[in-house]
């Protein structure tokens, strides 16, 4: 029976439902409660339900500590407690969840504030990029109205062809446009055929110049034919009667010069009469001991060998000399110098004198140089550095600092003499020294004239250029209106400067800041050293300045030290070694030079503190210190990850704007 009833029983097919999870579904739902319900009203919920759970977990703990609580009233506690714990779990997601929607909220504009502010810094830069581009176009100036062309009627009447171009302008039948275009066509071809002929020139110029240096070594080697000459017919002209010929066009002292010595007094004399130069070249030293020092030298070959074949043995005895009294007889023959020298005199302004005097060491067989002036209206420090006799004239050209004999076998002679080349007592051996003179290296022993002619106009002129640049060196350090000169170009100083001091060597060593300059070679013993100090408001900055000898080619280096109070009325030091910002200041002022010209080189110094100056005040102004007002126009103020500063002065129509490089 029971079988039938399950048999007619029908089957009921139920589809599957589709399973829900149940925390995305509660996760959605409290979402939607979250964004739909009032927070004041869940907050004053959670405290009256806080209170409420504290005032049941009271009375459960009073109750229990009763004796035979009833288990009813307790449970009913329990429950009203884990009740009011729910609502609190509950209040607590929904609150974290509207500050989660409030923070993703918050992000979503910043980024909109982020883009907004990126394309509004973009568009300013392409504003301003568009403005400079336009203010170029409105500045351009084709250099075709820059060339001297011929005046019109020359055109007109030496052009090719007969065509009146003055007649076709004023009928209208050509332009003004093409008529210059054919007058430049016109001046083109002339200029081209003006240059062939130039050339032309140059070529018979050089070949004229060799054949007149051909002439000249031939008539330079009759000169010792003649000497031999009339050396040869001296003793016929005695037996005769006859007196000895005695044409000279120098004074007999002149002649008694060594001949390193007497090239370069004929050179520098020859100099000064072609080029009208100011300087006056004479001769010093006693004549007579000269003649006893030329005939010494001439007979001493002669007597030695008839004392040693005449003479006759004496007996053998020995006195001891002292070590000490035979090596300093050593020592000074062979740093004897020549009885006579050559002295150079340059007469500049204010009735100053540079006076060079040249020496020959006979047993070195070399040339040194002693400097002494007389400067007048130079007191200060740095005045005296610069124009130093012992330092002026190192490093004249490249690596001659005269401190070391250019002669290898000199080295030597001094090593087996155990001697140094003292350049205080006999000057120092400059290599240019060596050439005006007409010694070569290649063969040291027999000066020629051919190399002191070649190289005596060179060094004169490298000597005067030195001086002049020495003399504007102290009237720029001496400058004291820098703030005049920069408000005129539009930037406004206010810093106050201290005077230069000059600075030894062992005190640049010391400083720490100005080791890493030593390190890498960029400043040296032979540079010249100046600090001073630089005062913007709260701030100070020491400068130590290296100027290199054969300044203005090379530029001069500065090392930085900036002193900052801080807020616990400290001090803070400040330099390359240890911020970024002085760091980059140093980059600034040693590698970025502007180009100056000629006619500025006597200002290039001032330039350049000027600029430091400058880009000091802009890095104080940049730093947002309350101390540092902005007075100057900067874009921005730091840029990128190394928060460069905006040194680089810009002119604009508005005045000088400061930007990064």
């Amino acid at each position: 029976m029971n079988e039938k009833i399950l048999q007619n029983k029908p089957t009921i097919i139920r589809n599957k439902e589709p399973e829900i999870d149940l925390y995305t579904a509660v996760a959605k739902y409290e979402e939607k409660q979250a964004i739909n319900r009032d927070e004041n009203c869940d907050s004053a919920i959670y405290f009256n339900t806080l209170h409420k759970w504290q005032d049941v977990m009271k009375w459960n703990f009073e109750l229990k500590n009763k004796e035979n609580p009833p288990i009813e009233k307790i449970e009913e506690y329990k429950n009203d407690a884990i009740h009011f714990f729910l609502i609190l779990k509950k209040l607590n997601r929904l609150d974290k969840i509207r500050s989660k929607q409030k923070k993703d909220l918050l992000n979503k504009k910043k980024q909109e504030i982020d883009s907004k502010h990126l394309q509004q810094e973009n568009l300013l830069n392409e504003l301003f990029y568009l403005k400079k581009e336009i203010s170029k176009c409105l500045q351009y100036k084709s250099s075709d109205c820059d060339i001297d062309l011929v005046p019109l009627d020359v055109f007109n009447r030496e052009s090719p062809g007969s065509i009146d171009y003055i007649d076709n302008l004023q009928k209208g039948l050509i332009s003004d446009h093409d008529l210059h275009v054919k007058r430049l066509q016109w001046e083109l071809e002339q200029r081209q055929t003006q240059q062939k002929q130039c050339d032309e020139v140059e070529k018979s110029k050089e070949i004229i110049l060799s054949e007149i240096q051909e002439e000249s070594r031939i008539l330079q080697s009759i000169l010792p034919m003649l000497k031999d000459i009339r050396s040869a017919a001296q003793p016929l002209q005695q037996s005769f009667g006859l007196a000895p010929c005695q044409a000279r066009s120098y004074a007999d002292i002149v002649n008694l010069l060594p001949k390193p010595l007497y090239y370069l007094y004929i050179q520098t004399d020859a100099y000064r009469e072609a080029c009208k130069s100011k300087f006056t070249v004479l001769t010093n030293g006693d004549e007579e001991e000269a003649r006893r020092f030329d005939s010494n030298k001439n007979n001493v070959v002669d007597t030695n060998s008839d004392e040693e074949i005449d003479a006759p043995k004496p007996k053998k005895r020995h006195h001891k000399k002292s070590r000490t009294d035979t090596k300093s007889v050593q020592q000074k023959s062979l740093l004897s110098k020549h009885p006579l020298s050559v002295k150079l005199t340059l007469n500049l302004k204010n009735n100053t004198l540079f006076v060079m005097e040249f020496f020959y060491l006979v047993n070195l067989n070399l040339i040194t140089v002693t400097v002494s002036s007389s400067w007048s209206g130079f007191s200060s420090s740095y005045s005296r550095e610069l124009l130093s006799p012992s330092s002026i004239l190192d490093a004249l050209f490249p690596g001659d600092n005269g401190k070391e004999s250019p002669q290898i076998v000199n080295f030597h002679q001094l090593e087996e003499a155990k001697t140094e080349l003292n350049t205080l007592d006999v000057g120092k051996p400059y290599i240019w020294a060596q050439s005006i003179c007409g010694f070569d290296f290649l063969n040291p022993s027999s000066p020629d004239f051919l190399i002191s002619r070649n190289h005596i106009a060179q060094v004169l002129k490298a000597i005067n250029n030195r001086l002049k640049t020495r003399l504007s060196l102290i009237t720029q350090l001496d400058c004291s209106d820098l703030e005049r000169r920069f408000s005129i170009n539009g930037v406004n100083l206010t810093s106050v400067l201290s005077p230069w001091n000059t600075m030894t060597w062992d005190n640049f060593n010391k400083l720490e800041y100005c080791i890493p300059h030593v390190e890498f070679g960029t400043v040296t013993e032979n540079d010249l050293l100046f600090k001073r100090v630089v005062n913007y408001k709260t701030a100070t900055l020491t400068v130590v300045m290296a100027i290199k000898c054969d300044y203005p080619k090379s530029k001069p280096i500065f090392a930085l030290q900036l002193n900052i109070p801080t807020i616990n009325e400290g001090i803070s030091v400040l330099n390359s070694t240890n911020n970024n910002s002085v760091r980059e200041l140093e980059r600034e002022i040693n590698i970025f030079h502007e180009e100056v010209e000629d006619k500025n080189i006597n200002e290039m110094l001032i330039d350049l503190i000027g600029r430091l100056v400058v880009c000091f005040e802009v890095m104080m102004e940049t730093w947002g210190h309350t101390d540092f007002p902005k007075t100057k126009t900067i874009l921005y103020n730091i840029r990128g990850r190394t928060r460069s500063h905006p040194f680089k002065a810009v002119k604009h129509h508005s005045g000088i704007i400061f930007e990064h490089r």
